[in-house]
């Protein structure tokens, strides 16, 4: 399994320009539980054209698909729940270099997401290539102006915000100092029925509850087995799972490893994964 790290642990100097623009391709499996909390000096952004991505933004959940923008803030903490196939673009930029400075959401110190419609995800992944053909020449001047557009481009504010009953289930199912819980047990404790839960979760995700209850056990399981100080028996309790032989047949069937396969793996290449 190839390692893939983090753009912005990369040794590329980019920072004397002040912008930096990548193509994204990953359609490994989601493996995220080392990809550490952190805030950089500099606003972010991953546009998707494929695929999907779970983050927490100082606090706030950010579910990210296909045809859509996330960014960033400067010095704003956040981190990765969850990827899955992702195509599109990610980077970065100082605000000292942009040529405009006026746009509202620079200034909001909130994470921006934007959906667009075909033509314009076309659009906008045009400007990137460009972005990305500009920089690998050197051409600074190229570039400035393709980010002013590009920040020109990006759509008013329409898409609704996530319910704060989705946020608060994301919140909970991400916390790591407790036993995983069911659909029904987040419910309960949430002041819902699981029907509402699993249909307000579908509505904003299109994925069911249980849907993330199982990524979100799978890569806590994939955390404590690299770990190693834990048995299968007690990792399967911590993730919720009572059953050790019903652990080992999901982890499979998500994976396609057994958890033994998969420590004794990691044990053997302990930065192998995707990072």
């Amino acid at each position: 399994m190839k390692r893939v790290i983090p753009y912005w642990e990369r040794e590329e100097e980019w920072s004397q320009n002040g912008f930096f623009v990548k193509r994204v391709e990953s359609n490994l499996p989601a493996e995220v539980t080392e990809i550490r909390r952190t805030s950089l000096p500099y606003f972010s952004f991953l546009f998707l054209l494929e695929g999907e991505i779970l983050a927490d933004v100082n606090g706030e959940s950010c579910l990210c698909r296909g045809g859509q923008l996330l960014m960033v803030p400067a010095n704003v903490p956040f981190s990765v729940h969850h990827f899955s196939n992702l195509v599109g673009y990610t980077g970065g930029f100082f605000l000292s270099a942009l040529r405009d400075i006026s746009y509202s959401f620079l200034t909001s110190g909130k994470p921006v997401r934007r959906t667009y419609w075909f033509d314009s995800a076309a659009f906008i992944a045009q400007i990137m290539d460009r972005m990305i053909a500009a920089y690998a020449r050197g051409d600074i001047g190229y570039l400035s102006r393709a980010f002013d557009l590009f920040l020109y481009s990006i759509p008013s504010p329409g898409e609704a915000m996530a319910h704060p009953l989705v946020n608060r289930f994301f919140e909970l199912l991400f916390e790591r100092d407790q036993v995983l819980d069911s659909v029904s047990g987040y419910a309960q404790r949430l002041g819902i029925s699981p029907s509402y839960l699993n249909k307000l979760v579908r509505t904003q995700t299109r994925h069911s509850a249980m849907d993330w209850v199982e990524i979100s056990r799978v890569n806590w399981a994939k955390s404590l087995l690299k770990d190693g100080s834990l048995s299968i028996g007690d990792i399967s309790v911590a993730i919720g799972v009572d059953d050790p032989s019903y652990f080992t047949r999901f982890f499979r069937k998500s994976t396609g490893m057994t958890p033994s396969e998969f420590r004794r793996r990691m044990a053997r290449n302990p930065k192998e994964g995707i990072m």
